[in-house]
């Protein structure tokens, strides 16, 4: 279970001021990279969602508006759970958030596909 942190109030306000609401925060001590991170899933005022991922080197703090690509087949969304999950190194509880699965489906989905 990961630890509660705050996401920066800094940073909330200025989802806010685009007409973003925060529907789901994911605070990784320590990410797939190596460093804090918080998985940001934002409802954009037109009802479109986002993707706001916020890393901490220690040194730098780095804001990264991750791509989520549009899919119409069960097979394509489970490439794009992959793609998420290796390129853009999104956690699986986020992205059983993010596609309304559980995280052993995520799980399964990314061992299936590498094979």
């Amino acid at each position: 279970m990961p630890i509660i942190q705050p996401l920066d109030k800094a940073i909330e306000q200025e989802i806010a001021a685009k007409g973003g609401i925060i529907e789901f925060c994911l605070y990784n001590p320590r990410s797939k990279t190596g460093m804090r991170s918080w998985e940001v899933k934002i409802k954009n005022a037109d009802g479109s969602r986002s993707v706001l991922v916020i890393r901490d080197s220690g040194v730098n703090i780095e804001q990264v508006e991750v791509p989520v690509r549009r899919f119409a087949t069960r097979a394509e969304r489970n490439a794009e759970i992959c793609r998420l999950y290796s390129e853009e190194n999104l956690s699986q509880v986020f992205l059983a958030n993010l596609f309304s699965i559980t995280q052993p489906s995520v799980s399964l989905i990314i061992k299936q596909m590498k094979k």
